[in-house]
């Protein structure tokens, strides 16, 4: 099991570099992410406070989706990489999946502007040995 401290200012998709998870997955394997469902950060001044899942939610407006490239998720919400930033998956609160793409996992804060984000969330990251 392996903690990490994501920034919303320096883990941010734009003007940031993701977290390190000094994780590296291999094909197979499963991996599981998850966060407090406390943990919370914001995107600016204003209504954009948000948890890992993204805006649109209890707690700041509904901004819609952010697209970087070819995707497309809530303002504020974690992702992850596994090819250093080239592309992207959602993570959210909880995400378990089978990884078939082998490489370093990186996780980032998803927005347009990271000069006024704040705050960071902690994600735990789980590896697991997949069926054989």
């Amino acid at each position: 099991m392996t903690l990490v401290k994501v920034l919303a200012r320096q883990h941010s998709v734009t003007g940031g570099v993701g977290a390190p998870t000094q994780v590296k997955v291999k094909l197979g394997q499963i991996l599981v992410i998850t966060t407090e469902p406390t943990d919370t950060w914001t995107a600016g001044p204003g209504k954009r406070t948000s948890g890992p899942n993204g805006l649109g939610n209890p707690l700041g407006a509904d901004f819609g989706l952010f697209a970087k490239g070819d995707f497309k998720f809530p303002y504020g919400s974690l992702v992850g990489s596994l090819d250093k930033g080239k592309t992207f998956f959602a993570v959210g609160s909880y995400l378990a999946m089978t990884v078939l793409t082998p490489g370093p996992l990186t996780l980032h804060f998803w927005d347009e502007n990271h000069s006024d984000n704040s705050g960071h969330i902690v994600a735990t990251v789980q590896v697991f040995d997949g069926p054989r």
